[in-house]
């Protein structure tokens, strides 16, 4: 195996005579196996260099993978200058984990949008696939890769690749879980790190900080070249590389910082090569064929936390609120409880899957909740996440007196939190479910244990789906006989997930994201009218499996979307054993009718071309921005004049200015995006509101109507000399309302029109 250093730096690019010796690159770290299979570990500016010299060097066309360990900035800023990524037959297979509120594909996209690059990532001409992972393994070519999460302020993955016999970790950005004054770790989280470096032949670990650094940086998700140096020589490793470097470090401090990393191992009479990891270093590996415990559950399934239940004891209100807020966001449950007393009264109705104990209670040692509290669950296993405070705690911790699953020491840091939380959740849900939602302890027969993990990802999505209106009138049978047909699907933005016109055999639940509803009038396709958006805990598709006629209605994905998927036989056979859930369908169904109504008298579509009318323009336009002020998108708004049009009617006639219209309508409809807002805001104008568009996105869709209007013209037989002119507006806020976009739109268009 061999591996080599495309960029060593952290936070920041620093180039410069001050860091020519180990380089000003982000963090890029490239691995060969013996088979020839390329990986690449993280994306930073280091990535460049090492996108050209694959072009020279590797068999083409390139297969490649990307591990990216999370999704911040310094990890995948070198993307966008990836070569192999602009290139046809280029395959790009990329694995991360899913972080906060996003995908890799999202943050990788996020940095390519217009305001900061000029191509989008959808323009990349590479077969591009994104794959999220989980705790457990995976195979690439020859090579195991094994993965394990850090302790990060966002969720953080470490890789470790054998192959031939060899091993290395990658394990960057990490943070000491508890930071011992001695050698010896205690901290569960520490011995679970140690335990996955045990035997590498290299150890590629963050080191951005000193002890005295590291002080006043606790909680910022890195560590000490001393803490790395410690848990390598704990583990066994051969060789250890300090990563990720600190900006502020030049080549005559790691210098100073690689010399006391050596001492460091001769004073505890360790066997360990310690260097700084170097721009341009390559190093092969031999490899000792070192036994290495392996995992058992496959990285590559997504193991959905939403729906799980956190038990929080404390008596600190403030904190509580903070927990909660941020448990909502992936959509978990919070449970509270003030003191022990209030815990062990309700723990058996609420049933958690998690307990977060804050160590000082009102009625005692917190601490001293967590055996009794395991006891009456019948859950030994329940993970416990104790708050601790104070030098006494503190010492207890690394004395090994306490029970929890892991310790975070106060004030709380939420960020850590929250990974800590998604972590232990999914492992819990690995253990008991493979996959879902943990189910309630239960002895299983041997002859029955092949079924466990089906079972637990059937009794999740039951779960899933009890938690939304529509279903809550079901009993558990009848919400588990639909969670064995379901399934789930991702859509991307812009994505068509039905078709108005075609026949369809499921109905779809929509678990996150947005989608909208877009009806063609029966007599004219081309006039189509937004009937609304729906996200989550909604339902699309009812009509046409309950009638069993074509679908009534397109619906296209706003956002990235996620949504369950449920057979239309099955979804009828419950229907019709429960009329509870009948009842419930029918009010949806007769709101949905209802606002249609509404809407279609409202709004009802210009008869000429077809689109939407200024009313309609204005109304749409507040639910938009609210999707693109959620996602920090910015929104570009074209405003498209028909020159002289009064002239060309008065000329040759109402009909013919007819068609000029039309022609008009059809350029916009061909060369927007169903997601865009396109209406007829006025007699000679018309307006198309691009969310996601920056200045030369919005040129091109420009350039490229006004070439289809002359064509259209020319090909209609139409009178020459017909123009039109297109005045642009942007913002990366947008306003509330769209006056001010549509009056910096007519300004930009009017000044078009007295240039020569």
């Amino acid at each position: 195996m061999n591996v080599r250093f495309w960029g060593t730096r952290g936070s920041i690019a620093v180039p410069g005579f001050g860091t020519a010796k180990y380089g000003g690159n982000t963090s890029c770290v490239e691995v060969r196996t013996s088979d020839g299979t390329v990986i690449v570990l993280d994306c930073g500016t280091g990535a460049r260099d090492l996108g050209m010299e694959l072009m020279r060097s590797a068999p083409q066309p390139l297969r490649l993978h990307l591990f990216i360990g999370h999704t911040h900035w310094d990890h995948i800023q070198g993307f966008p200058f990836f070569v192999p990524a602009f290139l046809p037959n280029a395959e790009l297979n990329i694995y991360a984990p899913l972080g906060f509120q996003h995908t890799v594909a999202d943050a990788i996209a996020g940095q390519m949008q217009y305001p900061y690059f000029p191509i989008t990532l959808r323009d990349l001409r590479s077969r591009i696939h994104f794959i999220e992972l989980e705790e457990g393994f995976f195979r690439v070519g020859d090579a195991l890769v094994e993965t394990q999460y850090l302790n990060h302020t966002a969720p953080t993955i470490a890789y470790r690749i054998s192959s031939n016999g060899a091993t290395v970790a990658y394990v960057t950005d990490h943070e000491p879980f508890w930071k011992p004054d001695g050698k010896v770790f205690r901290h569960p989280g520490d011995q679970r790190h140690i335990a996955f470096l045990k035997g590498a032949d290299l150890v590629i670990h963050d080191a951005q900080y000193t002890d005295e650094e590291y002080a006043t940086k606790v909680g910022w998700g890195h560590s000490t070249f001393e803490y790395a140096t410690d848990v390598a020589l704990a583990a066994g490793s051969a060789r250890l590389a300090l990563f990720h470097h600190d900006p502020a470090h030049d080549d005559t401090t790691l210098d100073r910082l690689e010399g006391a990393a050596r001492a460091r191992v001769m004073d505890r009479r360790g066997i360990l090569d310690v260097f700084a990891a170097q721009e341009g270093l390559s190093l092969e590996l031999l490899g000792t064929g070192t036994p290495h415990a392996s995992p058992t559950v496959t990285a590559l399934r997504r193991r959905s936390i939403a729906g799980g239940r956190v038990l929080v004891v404390s008596a600190n209100e403030t904190e509580v609120a903070a927990i909660g807020k941020m448990l909502a966001e992936d959509e978990l449950v919070l449970l509270s409880a003030t003191d022990k007393r209030a815990a062990l009264e309700q723990v058996l109705d609420v049933s958690p899957d998690l307990a977060i104990i804050d160590s000082r209670l009102p009625d005692g040692d917190g601490a001293e909740l967590i055996r009794p509290l395991r006891s009456r669950l019948g859950r030994e296993d329940l993970p416990v996440l104790l708050l601790t405070d104070g030098v006494e705690a503190e010492r207890a911790v690394l004395n090994g007196e306490l029970e929890a699953t892991d310790y975070l020491a106060q004030p709380c840091n939420i960020p850590m939190l929250h990974t800590r939380i998604r972590s232990w959740l999914d492992r819990t849900f690995t253990l008991e479910g493979a996959g879902g939602r943990p189910m309630r302890p239960r002895t299983v027969p041997v002859s029955d244990a092949h079924d466990a993990p089906k079972r637990a990802a059937t009794e999740n999505t039951a779960a899933v789906l009890g938690s939304i209106l529509l279903f809550r009138s079901l009993t558990k049978e009848q919400l588990l006989k639909l969670a064995e047909v379901t399934t789930e699907q991702d859509f991307l933005g812009g994505h068509v997930i039905i078709r108005q016109g075609e026949f369809g055999e499921s109905l779809y639940v929509v678990q996150s994201g947005r989608v909208r509803v877009v009806e063609a009038a029966s007599d004219s396709p081309l006039t189509e009218q937004v009937l609304g958006e729906l996200g989550r805990g909604e339902i699309f598709g009812e009509l046409g499996i309950l009638v069993d006629q074509p679908r009534s209605a397109t619906v296209v994905a706003i956002e990235r979307t996620k949504c369950m998927v449920l057979p239309q036989k099955d979804f009828l056979q419950v229907l019709q054993d429960s009329s509870a859930l009948a009842v419930s369908l029918l009010r949806v169904v007769a709101g949905r009718l209802y606002n249609a109504d509404r809407m279609l008298a409202r709004y009802a579509p210009d008869p000429l071309t077809g689109l939407a009318g200024r009313r309609a323009f204005h109304d749409q336009y507040r639910q938009m921005i609210g999707g693109a002020k959620r996602q920090g998108k910015q929104v570009a708004l074209l405003l498209i004049d028909i020159v002289h049009l009064r002239a060309f009617n008065d000329r040759f006639g109402y009909a013919v200015g007819d068609e000029i219209l039309r022609a008009g309508a059809d350029a916009l409809r061909e060369h927007t995006r169903a997601t865009d807002l396109v209406v007829r805001s006025s007699g000679d104008e018309f307006a198309a509101l691009l969310v996601g568009a920056g200045v030369p996105e919005a040129d091109l869709v420009a350039n490229r109507i006004r070439d289809k209007f002359l064509a259209l013209v020319s090909r209609r037989g139409l009178p020459p000399g017909i123009a039109i002119v297109i005045g642009a507006a942007f913002v990366h806020e947008p306003p509330e309302t769209a006056d001010e976009l549509l009056w910096s739109a007519d300004q930009d268009m009017r000044q078009k029109k007295i240039e020569p």
